[in-house]
């Protein structure tokens, strides 16, 4: 008998949906949530672009299908969280791959109640009767938007001026606290991102284009059991990694350049966003050493900073404070410290910030500041630590030698109860990175090439 390709989640994994659910119905009390799915995309004449599912609506439910809408209802006798999908079609899944269905889902989510799209208006009137509000993101370009607007704006609780609240308040709060389930998806697109910055760095040699290498960079990601990118590739070589969101990856590795790659990819949904930057030869130069140990120096200490109760301007004040003092160490920049940091002159260098949150989004939910005053670390937060300089060609003031260096390492940490925990094992020690530079022989690495 021929198996069918399906969604399958474990009891464990049932388990972890099961407790965000009661999470979010606690911090609703006697209110009604409902989140729905991302809309399809449409591609090129009639075929489906490849779909990602809605990070919110896949946190609470685990369903990987459009067309879905889950409704929670903590005061309900029976069914405290019921899921709306589509019944399986035969010709749908002819052309678009198998469907869960009714059956399929109410085996895999562990919902109380699974129920066709058709019983939608129906079900939700007779449930607001259990609320005293409503939790919905009523964005108009969201799904179902049209079908639900008159139905919660007709209700009982709009007539006597219950508001709307905006349920992506309380599932972005909880999303930012990271379960077991959520650590052990990051560490494996870290492990899997990891591998793939070092295959990236053995095949580098001058003369292959930028494409070239974010080509074997993404075929080892996949290959190695990511089903998606987390965010487009930024592959920089030269003077374009001096633009931070670089990304036409298509001009030629010159001998003397260093080359800054940004990429992460997906595991279980979850992302990694790991940066590297190495010498095209193999060898850094004097200036490109210099820098490359200032930016490693301050990546490694911020991140020995973190623990709970820091704040992330702590870790960026200390960040930008020591990027200043080795800029003037150098000679880059020629004036005091305290000038430099009375008129951010590093911020010319080093235009971003130090990290932010990540999680299933790359530039991952959660508030850095609550009723005005900046939160400190928690554990089971998680962030990302990249700290760079970019001199840019167009610095009159400084020395032409340092221009067109761009230097960024980024790493991915887990706040824990005691300190903190490294995702990101890929090497970045000058030595250590070095010895991987273009260790792929030339004649092996022609074989998967056009001559």
């Amino acid at each position: 008998m021929k198996s069918e390709c399906r969604v399958t989640v474990s009891e464990s994994e049932r388990a972890f949906l099961r407790s965000r659910r009661e999470a979010l119905m606690r911090s609703i009390g006697n209110g009604i949530a409902i989140a729905v799915s991302a809309k399809p995309n449409s591609g090129p004449a009639g075929y489906r672009a490849a779909f990602r599912q809605d990070s919110d609506f896949l946190y609470l439910t685990g369903c990987p299908e459009t067309d879905s809408l889950a409704v929670f209802i903590p005061q309900h006798p029976h069914h405290k969280s019921v899921l709306f999908l589509r019944e399986r079609d035969t010709a749908g899944e002819l052309w678009n791959g198998p469907m869960l269905g009714l059956e399929g889902a109410g085996e895999q989510l562990g919902f109380d109640l699974v129920l066709p799209l058709s019983e939608l208006d129906k079900k939700i009137p007779e449930w607001l009767t259990f609320a005293d509000s409503i939790y919905w993101d009523s964005s108009p370009e969201l799904e179902f938007y049209e079908r639900l607007r008159p139905i919660l704006q007709g209700s009982r609780l709009r007539r006597n001026g219950a508001e709307i609240l905006n349920i992506r308040d309380v599932i972005h709060e909880q999303r930012l606290f990271k379960d077991e389930l959520e650590i052990g998806h990051l560490q494996n697109a870290n492990d899997i991102a990891s591998r793939a910055h070092e295959l990236a760095m053995r095949v580098t040699r001058s003369g292959l284009f930028e494409y070239q290498i974010q080509a074997f960079l993404e075929m080892s990601m996949l290959a190695n059991g990511s089903t998606q990118l987390g965010y487009p590739s930024i592959v920089a070589s030269g003077a374009n990694a001096c633009c931070l969101h670089y990304n036409r990856n298509n001009c030629t590795l010159g001998e003397s350049d260093l080359l800054l790659i940004d990429a992460g990819c997906e595991s279980g949904f979850y992302t990694a966003d790991i940066t590297r930057t190495w010498p095209v030869s193999g060898r850094f130069s004097g200036e490109q050493r210099a820098l490359y140990e200032l930016v490693l120096e301050t990546q490694q200490r911020s991140i020995e900073m973190i623990r709970p109760g820091v704040r992330l301007t702590e870790l960026n004040d200390f960040a930008g404070r020591n990027l200043a003092e080795g800029l003037i160490r150098l000679g880059i920049i020629k004036c005091s410290l305290d000038e430099v940091l009375e008129k951010k002159r590093h911020k010319e260098f080093f235009p971003h910030g130090l990290g932010h949150f990540l999680g299933l989004d790359v530039h991952d939910v959660g508030r850095y500041r609550i009723k005005n005053v900046e939160r400190p670390l928690e554990a089971g937060m998680c962030l990302t630590v990249e700290p760079g300089l970019y001199i840019q060609p167009s610095f009159a003031d400084v020395d032409s030698r340092w221009h067109g260096i761009g230097i960024r390492i980024e790493d991915n940490i887990l706040v824990t109860a005691d300190g903190h925990r490294n995702f990101t094992s890929c090497s970045k020690k000058i030595d250590d990175v070095e010895s991987l530079i273009g260790t792929v022989r030339p004649e092996e690495l022609n074989r998967f090439l056009l001559p």
